[in-house]
């Protein structure tokens, strides 16, 4: 595997992790808790800042290099990249309804949990078919040289959260996923 296509695998092990956090923090939500927003709200901002600013940019590189060459995978590559605009839709008005919840906004409980499995759902379902059709394709159809080109020309930004030591603008999804590392 090349590195841009192993940066964006790691990408994907760890929104599935984060991904597994927000679904504990729904249920809690489903069963009439009070989760903890701020955290909610901290990992849509994470989401919106390294998904939508750097993941799927770099995905929608390659995506249209492949569509640059003849073959197959067409339609698969432009549907994933419509779904990268989907997606940002959908973390926005996640996040936007999470903040009117913590400003006290009446909003419907079952409206915004609705939100989240569908962010949830449909984030899993785009993943899996990256990986298992998306990724493959690129790798049969593009050159080691084309790889090069790709890999600079993608965001090089590293992960606010999981890049760092001890981030501090991430810090309640840090102490998290440390507390789950070590439970």
């Amino acid at each position: 595997m090349n590195d841009l296509l192993e940066r964006l695998g790691q990408d994907h092990r760890r929104l599935a992790q984060l991904m597994r956090l927000l679904e504990g923090l729904l249920d809690e939500f489903r069963d009439g808790l009070e989760p903890d927003y701020e955290l909610m709200c901290e990992l849509m901002e994470y989401l919106i800042d390294y998904e939508d600013r750097v993941h799927h940019p770099s995905e929608d590189l390659i995506f249209e290099r492949v569509l640059a060459e003849v073959g197959p995978g067409h339609a698969l590559l432009t549907q994933l990249m419509q779904q990268h605009q989907s997606l940002m839709q959908l973390n926005r008005r996640f996040k936007e309804s999470l903040e009117g919840i913590v400003h006290e906004e009446v909003l419907r409980r079952d409206e915004v949990e609705r939100q989240g499995r569908a962010l949830i759902a449909q984030l899993r379902e785009h993943m899996r078919l990256e990986e298992e059709r998306a990724f493959p394709l690129a790798l049969a159809s593009l050159s080691e040289a084309a790889w090069s080109e790709l890999l600079a020309a993608a965001p090089n930004v590293e992960d606010p959260l999981f890049g760092q030591q001890d981030p501090e603008r991430f810090r309640m999804i840090y102490k998290q996923l440390k507390l789950g590392r070590e439970g």
